[in-house]
């Protein structure tokens, strides 16, 4: 697998000024052909990283281990699988926080941290160059054996893949749940009982279907199955919902997809109403203009081209984008029934529920991505024949959606072309309609903008009889150039 090699002897040379490692402490562990790792690569070998730049750390009486995606990665490339690709190194270890913070800070490697992490028992340190967190066994105490607390911290996790672990000491995995099984089958199951598990902390249950579609896995029964009173979520922070949708949007490779799954678990309309009617099976317009029919269907395969084509932005780009495309037809959840297929006026009654929507979870938009949404809903179908409008209505649309330097043209074209692009077979329309919205975006604003405002100002000292000049000035414009 790529980014994990064996773990061998000979990445196990002894750490720079340490002394040489006593040999009980070494892992017992088959040689392979493969050249180890240099020992500073944390992601091709942690053990060995560790061992290198902190040994004390693998004392046996730590019970310190590697979890998270890393030990995982580990445990499927020792069962000659492909696992995940691991992002962070994470750690465990039987130290209660004020001992951990001791022992950490006798070796210089104490990092401060949140007071809530602390709360939590978990602690950040360096490693080297890198910063990891280590947190105390759950559900344990000190009093148990080593072996006992391992477990018990284990089976206490969320689900089964995220609940292997691998020690620091003797590079032994464990895995009492079948956390490495589990991946094998591609398959997301909770630890243990479902609804136990999401009673404790029920930001689980929207992460278990976050996970698989982020994978490319299947959600396992117990799970779907789950009828827990939608009230268990009033205990989270809005915050923490809008977290996961946030990262749906970002990681899974359909974030409509994970939509529909919500909604066929009922979890939808507790969440985000407004985008549930998306998915009630609707028609998402006239056949002709839409041949996937399904107003869901048009969601999904929008949102997948929108993934695809947005790759290369930033992370806030990215996610504007993706928002936008996520909610651009919200209105249509409000047609008449005497008025389908058609979704006449769709665009301005979506505008809002996109506000509702989006007041309900702070943090799952920040202002400049749902002015993006707001532009999109208003405008996605106007803005693939600008050419037919007037040229007065177009100096206006310039004045209230694309003036100044936060216009969003490229965003705005690419969120357009999602919506062009989520019909089925009409894939191949995206890009094309990406680039004449964008250049007919261009071109109205370069326009509007070879106006001298500035000068014209000084010829009205009524601020209403300069504004109209400067409307008639621009369609004038728009008129000689577009």
């Amino acid at each position: 697998m790529e980014g994990i090699l064996p773990l061998t002897m000979r990445a196990y040379a002894t750490p720079r000024g340490s002394g040489p490692l006593p040999t009980a402490t070494l892992p017992i562990l088959t040689p392979h052909s493969v050249t180890a790792p240099p020992a500073q690569d944390p992601a091709r070998d942690p053990i060995a990283y560790v061992r290198a730049h902190a040994p004390w750390l693998c004392a046996q009486e730590l019970g310190a281990l590697v979890v998270g995606s890393q030990a995982l990665a580990i445990a499927c490339e020792r069962e000659g699988i492909a696992g995940p690709q691991p992002k962070d190194l994470d750690f465990a270890w039987a130290l209660a926080p004020e001992e951990g913070r001791a022992l950490l800070e006798s070796h210089r490697a104490f990092v401060p941290t949140t007071t809530g992490s602390v709360d939590r028992g978990t602690l950040a340190l360096r490693i080297g160059d890198l910063r990891c967190e280590i947190t105390t066994l759950r559900d344990s105490d000190a009093s148990m054996p080593l072996a006992m607390r391992i477990e018990r911290d284990l089976r206490a996790r969320d689900m089964t893949c995220g609940a292997v672990a691998l020690s620091l000491h003797d590079g032994a995995i464990h895995d009492p749940c079948g956390g490495v099984a589990d991946w094998r089958a591609r398959r997301v199951a909770a630890c243990g009982d479902a609804e136990q598990r999401v009673r404790e902390h029920p930001i689980r249950w929207l992460r278990y279907f976050r996970k698989a579609r982020e994978w490319g896995f299947d959600v396992d029964s117990k799970i779907r199955k789950l009828r827990l009173p939608l009230s268990v979520f009033d205990s989270l922070p809005k915050e923490a919902i809008a977290l996961e949708l946030r990262a749906a949007l970002l990681h899974c490779a359909s974030p409509g997809r994970f939509f529909l799954d919500l909604f066929e678990v009922g979890l939808l309309d507790r969440l985000l109403p407004e985008l549930a009617l998306q998915f009630d099976g609707r028609p998402a317009g006239p056949q002709r203009w839409h041949p996937e029919i399904s107003q869901s269907l048009h969601i999904i395969l929008a949102l997948e081209w929108a993934v695809q084509h947005a790759q290369g932005l930033d992370e806030r780009d990215r996610l504007a984008v993706l928002i936008a495309v996520l909610c651009h037809d919200l209105g249509k959840g409000y047609t008449r029934p005497s008025d389908l297929p058609s979704h006449p006026g769709h665009e301005h009654t979506g505008l809002a529920p996109l506000s509702a929507m989006l007041d309900r979870w702070p943090g799952l938009a920040d202002a400049r991505a749902r002015s993006l949404a707001q532009k999109v809903c208003e405008l996605h179908q106007l803005a693939r024949r600008l050419e037919e409008l007037r040229h007065g209505t177009l100096a206006s649309l310039y004045d209230t959606a694309f003036r100044g330097k936060d216009a969003q043209l490229e965003l705005f074209a690419l969120a357009v072309a999602a919506d062009a692009a989520g019909r089925l077979g009409e894939e191949g329309c995206g890009e094309p309609t990406r680039v004449k919205v964008l250049e007919d975006l261009r071109r109205l604003c370069a326009c509007c903008e070879s106006v001298d405002a500035g000068a014209l100002r000084q010829q009205f000292a009524d601020l209403d009889a300069f504004k109209a000049a400067l409307h008639e000035a621009r369609a004038r414009a728009v008129a000689a150039g577009f």
